[in-house]
């Protein structure tokens, strides 16, 4: 490594944590929205955001020396494509990213040589209890969290959605449902499909508000209640979507086999997470397992999934990519239950 090279990582290693805040602030703000190709003078737009002309310009300065931004005569300042991934329309919802990772994850890591040494998820010593259960006891952050991962979760359900064949299906049942995004995109898709979510008590409330705006509320069956314990019955569709990877692998098993005993023999699972390739991970693999394990989860590889679902009477049947900008190991793992011997 040369020492060009040697500075170059230490500037990346080091400039993390300030980058995230730094990038998470103008985005709160609304910078990228404001700006476009061509350079501004930060005291024409900074007003209009409630900020301080000299605090916002010396910041998007900095930004720009890492790539978010382009600088023009000093003090002027214009998006790049970076920085156009922070605007509130790009199909990359990194602002909502961004705003999790500030939120719930930066302070996971600030404990991470616990979980080292214990093997214990960072979240239960900050929160005192497991992560889930927090949110369970603490509706605010519940809801903030799911508005959080709804915002995000869009850009790749839709995508997600190409991918299902709900073509000939009649009811979906969505288990973590969140507050609906899912299958308000499938019930506006399917005009005969009718759904029911699952999840904890208090996300329910978002998602009640959603199906109420979308004029869907009279195709989807809200019920408040734990996949650990018992699943609705009834559908020929089910559907697991970003919640496998929350959990161990044990945890996962009473997820599956609970799942199992709901499913006709005709019925199917679909399951959308990430897929982490085998062999060496990538960075970005690396850093969502690392997330993951701070909270009680992991991401797995596709034989991974396959062993969970042959430990609980179902059958990987196909396993097809969605790959999303937002979401690019993100895949469609389709199993259907074994027949009892």
């Amino acid at each position: 490594m040369t020492p060009e090279e040697q500075s170059a990582l230490l500037m990346r290693v080091s400039t993390g944590s300030w980058l995230i805040h730094a990038l998470n602030a103008v985005a709160q703000l609304g910078v990228p929205d404001a700006l476009d190709d061509e350079p501004r003078p930060v005291e024409e737009f900074a007003a209009g955001l409630g900020a301080d002309a000299d605090a916002l310009g010396r910041t998007l300065r900095a930004l720009a020396a890492l790539d978010f931004f382009t600088e023009g005569p000093r003090g002027h300042f214009a998006l790049n494509e970076a920085a156009r991934l922070l605007r509130a329309d790009s199909p990359a919802p990194l602002r909502a990213f961004l705003s999790v990772g500030v939120e719930r994850v930066l302070p996971l890591f600030g404990e991470l040589e616990h979980t080292l040494r214990t093997g214990r998820p960072a979240a239960e010593k900050i929160y005192g209890m497991p992560y889930f259960e927090y949110l369970d006891s603490h509706p605010e952050a519940d809801r903030a969290f799911t508005r959080s991962l709804g915002r995000s979760a869009a850009a790749f359900f839709d995508t997600a959605l190409d991918r299902m064949d709900l073509d000939g299906a009649r009811h979906l049942v969505d288990l973590g449902g969140g507050d609906g995004t899912l299958i308000e995109l499938a019930l506006r898709r399917h005009p005969r499909l009718t759904a029911t979510l699952l999840d904890r008590p208090g996300m329910l409330g978002a998602a009640r508000e959603r199906m109420r705006e979308a004029g869907l509320a009279d195709r989807c069956a809200l019920v408040g209640g734990s996949f650990f314990t018992e699943v609705p019955a009834g559908g020929d569709v089910y559907c697991v979507a970003r919640c496998l990877h929350n959990w161990d692998d044990d945890t996962a098993r009473t997820l599956l086999r609970t799942v199992r005993s709901a499913m006709a023999l005709d019925a199917r699972l679909l399951i959308v997470e990430d897929v982490v390739a085998e062999g060496p991970a990538t960075a970005t693999a690396g850093y969502s397992d690392l997330v993951m394990m701070l909270i009680g989860g992991r991401e797995r590889t596709l034989a991974e999934y396959r062993a969970l679902l042959d430990d609980t009477g179902l059958a990987l049947t196909g396993a097809r990519p969605i790959g999303t900008v937002a979401a690019p190991r993100l895949h469609l793992v389709e199993a259907v239950p074994v027949p009892p011997e």
